[in-house]
């Protein structure tokens, strides 16, 4: 009894490191820790029943994706089959490093799940190597726009009064959402609107600034709402991309739209 306790324990662990990465992987935020627990809770069981009745295998073999259902869910089917195939992957890395590991005894256990640990940490501070912005929708009243957009790991700008982060979007693009956007000084700019002192390369700006009712980031093929703020570029900038902090991902929550 204490020998499958031990290995319920050792394979809910893992689970526990390697369901997290698997979803960073995929691009999907991190998942809550009471769904984390029942996903990693299930991936010790069917390890463990895997371990006892191995010409069950097929069948315990649903576990990984039944746990990524557990945790990410929410997201869609597409969603958790992209992550299935993300944690799996996690999963025999961290499995192949517990291999290599085996002679260290109880250490290849806390290194192992360090090594995952330390994998979804690197994945967090690059999140352009795991998400893919193609699109932002922005909507003000009944007017809206979608934008092409990249993901600029250069923006770093953030509203000094809301904490926010700021999407750059080009002038003649936001003229669906405001009319006459850019066509006077500013002085003349419309109401909601206030400035946002930038540096650019070619010295210091500064960029009209204003909060839509509702912004949207199409990621890797989902929608997320975000809370973000939108600085009109200058003239000088003459690309049609809309250039998305990557904060802008860091609490944006998936939705189902």
């Amino acid at each position: 009894m204490v020998r499958a306790e031990a290995c319920w324990v050792l394979n809910a662990m893992m689970c526990a490191s390697a369901l997290p990465l698997g979803g960073k992987l995929a691009g999907l935020p991190a998942p809550h820790r009471g769904a984390l627990g029942a996903g990693a809770a299930l991936g010790g069981a069917t390890g463990l029943m895997g371990a006892m009745l191995p010409g069950l295998w097929p069948l315990w073999m649903l576990g990984l994706p039944a746990s990524v259902g557990l945790c990410f869910g929410a997201h869609g089917a597409r969603a958790c089959l992209r992550c299935t195939l993300t944690t799996l992957g996690a999963t025999l890395l961290l499995g192949g490093a517990a291999t290599a590991l085996e002679g260290a005894g109880v250490a290849a256990l806390g290194m192992t799940l360090a090594l995952g640990w330390l994998i979804y940490f690197l994945v967090t501070l690059l999140p352009q190597a795991a998400c893919d912005v193609r699109q932002v929708e922005l909507r003000v009243g009944d007017r809206a726009v979608v934008l092409p957009a990249m993901l600029d790991s250069g923006n770093r700008l953030r509203d000094p009064v809301t904490g926010l982060p700021v999407v750059v979007a080009p002038r003649r693009a936001l003229r669906r959402l405001y009319p006459s956007v850019g066509d006077g000084g500013l002085a003349d700019l419309p109401l909601g609107f206030r400035l946002l002192s930038v540096r650019t390369a070619a010295g210091s700006a500064l960029l009209p600034l204003f909060k839509p009712d509702l912004c949207r980031l199409y990621v890797n093929g989902q929608a997320r709402e975000a809370a973000l703020l939108v600085a009109v570029a200058g003239r000088e900038y003459a690309g049609a991309q809309a250039l998305v902090p990557t904060s802008a991902l860091a609490d944006a929550p998936f939705g189902a739209y």
